[in-house]
């Protein structure tokens, strides 16, 4: 009876053995998933065929399928987006939606190291040093500043009728903000915030956190959450 007893108590420790290791193979295979998504970065529109956004309300007049004005080596595609600022509207803007979630935007919205950035390709008859700003955040509320916006990037152009790439810092998580890094699905882009200008702006190539499909992004998202507990 002993014996059977050992070899019953045996038989139950290494299932429950068998079953943790399975567990702790598809936890560190799901958290591998999850950090390679961490810090990559993804083309959201190049406007020849790769498109992940869709184009939603604006302010201004907005092409997505116009002849590139002066290909060079920064920018030598065929195709680019003309955007035409509307001077009516101090903080006019354009809003770009996802299907999915963004990953891994903390890694993008921080002062320490050198985190990623988001890209985008522009040509524009702008003064130099005229702000372009990003706000990463939530569809159901709009991306409403401050409330529905999650984090702020900015660069600002360096040239003038010519194409050049502008990376966007982090400039801050606004102050009353609702939404958290596991919601975004829009972006809201702002040409010369606060201002009454009307000028044109070429833009290309538009590079930021990965999109997570919005069958993953939950499952994904609750991941996280769980991680970090």
């Amino acid at each position: 009876m002993k014996n059977k007893k050992n070899e019953s108590r045996i038989f139950g420790i290494e299932t429950i053995t068998n079953n943790l290791n399975k567990f702790v193979v598809l936890l560190l295979a799901s958290l591998f998933q999850i950090s390679s998504m961490l810090g990559q970065s993804q083309v959201y529109d190049n406007f020849e065929g790769i498109k992940f956004l869709t184009y939603g309300s604006k302010n201004g007049v907005l092409d997505t399928v116009v002849k590139n004005p002066a290909p060079n080596k920064v920018n030598n595609s065929a195709k680019c987006a003309l955007y035409i600022r509307n001077s009516g509207k101090k903080f006019d803007n354009i809003k770009m939606n996802f299907a999915g979630k963004l990953t891994g935007v903390n890694e993008y919205a921080t002062y320490l190291g050198v985190p990623p950035k988001i890209k985008m390709k522009i040509y524009t008859n702008a003064p130099v040093g005229t702000l372009v700003e990003f706000l990463l955040g939530n569809r159901q509320g709009n991306n409403a500043y401050p409330e529905g916006t999650n984090s702020q990037f900015q660069a600002y152009t360096t040239t003038s009728n010519a194409w050049e790439e502008l990376e966007f810092k982090f400039a801050q998580i606004p102050e009353g903000s609702q939404t958290s890094f596991n919601q975004i699905d829009q972006i809201t882009l702002l040409f010369s915030p606060n201002s009454s200008s009307s000028d044109t702006y070429y833009f290309d190539d538009i590079t930021g956190p990965v999109v997570v499909p919005k069958d993953k992004s939950d499952e994904i998202g609750s991941k996280i959450q769980t991680t970090k507990k």
